[in-house]
């Protein structure tokens, strides 16, 4: 017996290479934030490599706050 599919059939199976789906709304909030994040590594890339660790912190602080602040 294979392994076990970690997603129910309506959410999308793994092991048959789908995806879930989500409404639109939490769709386009997880494009912006796709782009958000994609868009803050290349600007991170362009910088020197010793501001390199200090752009990710606040990189990755940022990106964190705006995702508590969504849950609330």
């Amino acid at each position: 017996m294979g392994p076990a599919d970690p997603f129910p059939s309506e959410q999308g199976s793994l092991l048959e290479g789908t995806l879930p789906t989500y409404p639109t709304s939490v769709q386009a909030t997880n494009d912006a934030a796709v782009t958000e994040l994609m868009t803050g590594l290349a600007d991170i890339a362009d910088l020197d490599e010793t501001a390199q660790p200090a752009a990710y912190e606040r990189l990755h602080d940022d990106l964190l706050a705006e995702l508590n602040a969504d849950q609330d």
